[in-house]
């Protein structure tokens, strides 16, 4: 029986949140994954839909769990927790009900899209394609276990993000992200407090957006490829705004169309721990049948130089990722 979550079933998932699969993973890696306090939170700020499929036809329990902040993004959702997960087929059926359940559950709210992200050589990246879920991109994942000492030199002057930059950011995140990326999320990360921007010449050269966690922080660099000479100078600025505390690592998701920053990462003191496919799935098209596998796409766009005013100006060619 598949239904959304109620207080009879917190046994159900304090019995099961040990044995899923976190595909959030900013929330992951620093905020910690905590599926029965977030369901509770949903009966007040309905931010977490949970749904529970109780003894399915193999005698299963599970459970599965979103995350939509409507203040962010009203279409879109996060799927943020699903479980149990091992490789039996018994498993793999009960993930299909969820999944399908939820899909038709988050269409009658209005959303639009679920966004999973999940390890390349996952068990379960398979088993969501097969639900019906399509690579939109490939991301990669760079920790730094401990901050360096600040510098002597001096450093980019990074400006916290007002809302007169609004405009600013979201023409920058327009220019380098691939169209069809921004088809999953259309808006650049949000927060005035995690906000930073970096200006040269009067034009917008970066926006970092810093999520501080309670077990790590999580950045995101949307940065202009003009000022990759600087890139060194501005990650050790940005490391600057981290909070100092020694046994807090720092992460990077770092998507496929901005591969060039992985090199500056590795000398700042990065270093690679995860490879994973950015999946997402419509939830207003729905049909009877499995949809069939995406044919393989490939896109460009042009990136416009700082120093032109016109989008139709020289600039750098991006190639938009391949959806393998």
């Amino acid at each position: 029986m598949l239904r959304p979550f109620d207080l009879r079933d917190i046994p159900l998932i304090r019995r099961l949140s040990e044995h899923g699969v976190s595909m959030h993973s900013k929330a992951a890696l620093a905020d910690g994954i905590h599926p029965l306090r977030d369901a509770l939170l949903h009966i007040v700020t309905g931010e977490f839909p949970t749904f529970i499929c109780k003894s399915n036809e193999s005698g299963l329990d599970g459970f599965i769990q979103l995350h939509h902040q409507q203040k962010e993004n009203k279409t879109h959702a996060r799927l943020r927790y699903i479980s149990p997960v091992d490789e039996s087929k018994a498993v793999e059926s009960l993930w299909f009900s969820l999944l399908d359940h939820t899909m038709q559950e988050a269409g009658q709210q209005g959303i639009h899209t679920v966004i999973a992200e999940v390890e390349e050589t996952a068990v379960t990246l398979p088993i969501l394609r097969q639900a019906g879920f399509a690579i939109y991109t490939r991301q990669d994942i760079y920790q730094l276990k401990s901050l360096p000492d600040p510098p002597n030199s001096p450093l980019p002057a990074l400006s916290m993000r007002q809302e007169s930059d609004d405009w600013d950011v979201q023409l920058l995140y327009a220019n380098i992200v691939p169209r069809m990326v921004q088809m999953l999320t259309p808006n650049p990360p949000a927060s005035r407090n995690g906000g930073w921007i970096l200006r040269e010449g009067g034009k917008l050269a970066a926006y970092i957006h810093l999520h501080t966690g309670s077990t790590a922080t999580w950045i995101r660099l949307f940065i202009h490829p003009d000022v990759i000479s600087s890139m060194d100078a501005l990650l050790t600025a940005v490391l600057q705004l981290v909070p100092g505390k020694t046994t807090h690592p720092v992460y990077v998701g770092v998507r496929r169309y901005q591969g060039w920053q992985k090199t500056a990462l590795e000398r700042s003191g990065f270093e690679h721990v995860q490879s994973q496919a950015v999946m997402a799935r419509h939830t207003t098209r729905q049909t009877k049948h499995r949809p069939p596998s995406l044919q393989k796409t490939s896109d460009s766009q042009r990136v416009p130089s700082m120093n032109s005013s016109k989008q139709s100006a020289k600039g750098v060619d991006i190639a938009q990722h391949r959806i393998e």
